[in-house]
């Protein structure tokens, strides 16, 4: 996904800063042959990746905001001229000491330019971190906190940098950064379904050997559900109601199923939910509740189509992950002969 590039881009950008910050340090004082070249060398690409890391976050964040190639084309060259000049400041500061210059021991100073390039690094900061808060309605809270949270960090680090000159800290806060948005975004979306939020297939498979795991603790149930006339609604109102119904339906299953249920799009219009129970009383009960939910949505008239669902459900009484494949197919089966009699009656 591009915007997984995103982040790898920011994560080995990184990277890169971190290594040539440790090598200024070893090189910082050291007299040798070629060490003042070197020196010169690591510093100049040293600040031309500082704001560079930071256009890349803007980046990160416009791409995760509006979810469009073609806009972050459209802003791309325009948010690229302030890391444009700071690439050939960099290169010039090596031969005309702008934002740095090595002295005759080989000891690092900051130049009179210094300023200009922690400015640009920090207006990308400040423009994301602005874009965040103008769009915050559009962003789910689970990601608008870490999102937010990624420029205080760096502040703090920045901070006491400056008040204690010589010691580096910017870089490893960024580093407890970009740990956060793995965590809480990235990581999170190896496993999640795009367009619903729901659990993808890859989780299901994780799930599933925790299931058969603690399968003695209680009854395993298992729900596959299937929007019923899909096609016919992407045909007649087009792909975005599709789309929009999708979304629904998974809150309709959210707000049906408990926190602890596991709750999947299984692929196109499907979804499968996983529970475990205590009674097999609480499985038809369940099921009431998705429906009265179902109607619930219907009589609001919040998309232009009726959302209506066929459903198979069964209990698992198997102890294997081939028996748990055939328990999914029955559950597949049962959920067509319910698609089957709703369509005759």
């Amino acid at each position: 996904m591009y915007e997984q590039r995103l982040f790898r881009a920011l994560l080995y950008t990184n990277i890169l800063i971190i290594a040539f910050d440790i090598f200024m340090w070893l090189l910082d004082g050291r007299s040798g042959l070629y060490l003042r070249e070197t020196y010169l060398a690591v510093t100049g690409i040293y600040y031309i990746l500082n704001p560079l890391i930071c256009f890349i976050w803007y980046l990160y964040v416009d791409y995760f905001i509006y979810r469009s190639e073609t806009h972050l084309k459209k802003v791309f060259i325009p948010m690229a001229v302030p890391v444009g000049i700071n690439l050939v400041l960099g290169i010039l500061s090596i031969f005309y000491n702008l934002y740095f210059y090595i002295d005759s021991t080989n000891t690092y100073h900051r130049g009179s330019f210094f300023n200009l390039m922690a400015a640009i690094a920090f207006f990308y900061i400040v423009y994301a971190f602005t874009v965040i808060i103008i769009k915050r309605k559009t962003i789910s809270r689970r990601d608008l906190v870490p999102l937010l949270f990624f420029a205080v960090p760096p502040f703090i680090g920045a901070v006491f940098q400056t008040m204690y000159y010589g010691i580096s800290l910017i870089w490893p806060c960024v580093t407890i950064s970009i740990l956060i948005v793995y965590i809480n975004i990235q990581n999170d979306q190896l496993h999640k379904d795009y367009l619903t939020g729901l659990f993808n297939r890859r989780q299901l498979d994780h799930y599933l050997q925790f299931a058969l795991q603690d399968f003695g603790e209680g009854l395993l149930a298992g729900i596959m559900i299937d929007i019923n006339s899909f096609k016919m609604i992407n045909d007649v109102y087009g792909h975005g109601v599709g789309d929009d119904a999708l979304q629904h339906t998974a809150d309709i299953l959210k707000k049906s199923f408990r926190k602890n249920d596991f709750i999947a799009r299984y692929g196109g219009d499907e979804f499968i939910v996983l529970a475990f129970l205590q009674k097999e009383d609480d499985l038809d009960i369940a099921i009431k509740r998705l429906k009265a939910n179902v109607n619930k949505f219907n009589r609001q008239n919040i998309v232009p189509c009726v959302i209506s669902l066929s459903m198979g459900y069964g209990f698992y009484s198997g102890h294997s992950k081939s028996s748990f494949t055939e328990f999914l197919k029955h559950l597949d089966d049962l959920m067509y002969q319910d698609k089957s009699n709703q369509i005759i009656q």
